[in-house]
């Protein structure tokens, strides 16, 4: 609004941070912020995000090159909750209360929570829950007990994202947070708990695996794919298709219903472009699972529909919603299958130094490229895209 005012003190929110200033004169509408490189800050910032992932994944997490010298079972199930306590605080809580501080603090807080937060549940699950129960034991042979406790992530991620981002908080949408926040938490914990104790833990029992109702590989490719399925809604579809339905209570009900029936669909598709990428020696080798590598390549298309709908904005935005969803896809299914081929057969083994599988193949994205994955949501949401945009004089 444009006219005379009174001077007055105001706060004006910048990618800087909060700032006090006075107006003097007639007000004048702000301009809108530009990016800080022009039309490369997209790249900038990808590029900047896998820079940051992996000089942090040398330091913290490499086999070979990290002091810490975690084992990989201990640094997957760290990782798989780190994310899922970003997931509450910055989606479940929308960020609440690291709001009400100004930037860098507020993220920095923000990131802070999360890794206490990891430590603290895979200390609960590993120390606490494995002293009774030695599936989720830390002294379980061969890190078992971290991976039972990392899959268990593995529902929480569709459980929490079908809350936050598919069903926008429902029924929960005209709380305020933090009680909207709560409501969600313990709507999506207790379908995190069924699907554990349907899914998860009877594959990892050792009274119960040899009845599980779905093996182990089916359920992590069918589950992650259902994730694929709501990210792809989200960061790319306008959360089309259950977006067209009108009344709220059917719509998260298409929604449930469109992510477990879609994401069964897309395990399908996962599963038979992983025959045709993956090498014919490497499928025959009998640790190849092929429900699980549905997962690791699913876990690179995550990667990218966050980065091209949270980085670059998801273009294109100008050929029609049909179009505009179609393309968005195909750039993200070239990227995401172009990055599991390169990763498996080069990047792995040479530049993170995972474990051959044979010769130079090996690896797995479900650890790698979730952790870019964390990196990635730090940075655009907990920190908001700190010193991304700058602002422009009116």
């Amino acid at each position: 609004m444009r006219g005379k005012a009174e001077p007055a003190e105001t706060m004006t929110h910048t990618d800087d941070g909060v700032h006090a200033e006075t107006d003097v004169g007639p007000t004048v509408e702000a301009a809108p912020p530009a990016p800080r490189w022009g039309a490369a800050t997209p790249v900038v910032i990808t590029v900047g995000i896998w820079i940051v992932s992996l000089l942090t994944w040398w330091l913290l997490a490499d086999p070979n090159w990290s002091p810490v010298g975690a084992s990989q079972a201990a640094v997957g199930a760290l990782l798989f909750w780190a994310i899922l306590a970003f997931i509450f605080t910055g989606f479940t809580f929308a960020n609440w209360p690291f709001t009400k501080l100004s930037q860098p603090l507020a993220g920095a807080a923000q990131v802070g929570f999360d890794v206490a937060l990891g430590f603290f549940a895979v200390w609960l699950f590993t120390f606490v829950v494995g002293s009774w129960d030695r599936t989720f034991s830390h002294a379980a042979k061969g890190g078992a007990g971290f991976t039972a406790a990392a899959f268990v992530v593995l529902i929480g991620f569709y459980a929490y994202a079908l809350a936050a981002a598919s069903w926008g908080g429902y029924p929960f949408e005209a709380l305020a947070q933090p009680t909207a926040g709560v409501a969600q938490f313990f709507l999506a914990a207790f379908i995190t708990l069924v699907g554990t104790v349907v899914l998860i833990y009877p594959n990892f029992s050792a009274a119960l695996a040899k009845d599980a109702p779905v093996s182990l590989p089916t359920a992590t490719g069918w589950v992650y794919s259902s994730i694929v399925v709501l990210l792809l809604a989200a960061m790319l579809w306008e959360n089309w298709p259950w977006s067209v339905i009108q009344n709220r209570h059917l719509r998260a009900l298409g929604a449930l219903v469109a992510s477990m029936g879609g994401g069964y669909v897309l395990f399908v598709i996962f599963k038979a472009i992983v025959k045709a990428v993956v090498p014919a020696d490497i499928k025959s080798m009998p640790t190849f699972a092929l429900g699980i590598e549905a997962a690791q390549l699913g876990v690179c298309f995550s990667l990218w529909s966050l980065t091209w709908g949270l980085v670059w904005g998801a273009p294109p935005k100008s050929l029609g919603p049909a179009l505009n969803r179609l393309a968005r896809t195909a750039i993200v299914t070239v990227l995401s299958v172009g990055t599991y081929v390169i990763f498996m057969r080069v990047l792995a083994t040479k530049v993170l130094h995972f474990a051959a599988i044979k010769g130079n193949y090996g690896g797995s994205p479900l650890v790698w490229m979730d952790w870019v994955i964390l990196v990635l949501l730090w940075y655009a949401v907990a920190f908001g895209g700190f010193l991304s945009t700058r602002r422009v004089r009116a």
